[in-house]
């Protein structure tokens, strides 16, 4: 894995394609991650997936992602070959279709994320948003207005959204760059996701136009 002060770029496997926005008919392909050292990963017991966001004091929780706004957009990218499962934290799975169960189906592909540890990608799109990935069809949206609104709250809180090895990898007064910053924001929220898998909403190809509206 790769040092948390350093920018790599890797490949991933099992991209999902998912149009402008998420790259749709090809793959998440390079990117930017941001991972620990494997030697401090071990070092260090991982945090609980389901360590609530936000600090005591002055800092303020997390503003709640739109899980209605994310319907709409999984609505639109939506196929016959492939369904999305939104969840509370604002978690998106794709689901490949046909599917007997989707949400057994994305709890699954949930699950195989929830590691304090995992790493993530983040990738902007041509209209601002920013897409964060994991290494199953698993991913998080950030609109350019949530950035936006979300940049004063992650400038004070991105270095306590660390898990403890990546803490002890970066060094004291390490800060992540601000599209990693809202990295570790998506990456808690989907482990808190995957610790209380609740479902907002499952949408299929027959759903497309009612969700849409």
């Amino acid at each position: 894995m790769l040092n948390p002060k350093e920018v790599s770029k890797m490949p991933w496997s099992s991209r999902l394609a998912l149009g402008v926005a998420l790259l749709i008919a090809g793959s998440f392909g390079v990117a930017v991650a941001v991972l620990v050292p494997r030697q401090a990963a071990t070092a260090v017991k991982p945090s609980s997936p389901g360590r609530p966001i936000g600090m005591a004091g002055k800092h303020e929780t997390a503003p709640a992602p739109s899980t209605e706004e994310l319907v709409k957009f999984c609505a639109s990218h939506v196929t016959g070959q492939r369904s999305f499962v939104v969840f509370s934290r604002g978690t998106c799975v794709v689901v490949n279709e046909p599917s007997k169960d989707p949400l057994a189906d994305a709890r699954k592909l949930l699950a195989a994320c929830a590691d304090p540890n995992t790493p993530f990608i983040p990738e902007p799109t041509s209209d601002g948003d920013l897409i964060v990935s994991f290494k199953e069809p698993v991913f998080q949206r950030f609109t350019r207005s949530e950035l936006v609104k979300l940049a004063p709250w992650l400038d004070s809180i991105a270095p306590a959204l660390l898990s403890p090895a990546e803490s002890v990898a970066a060094g004291k007064g390490w800060t992540p760059p601000d599209q990693a910053k809202a990295g570790l924001l998506a990456r808690r929220r989907m482990l808190e996701d995957a610790s209380d898998a609740v479902p907002v909403r499952i949408v299929r190809a027959k759903d497309r136009e009612t969700a849409a509206r």
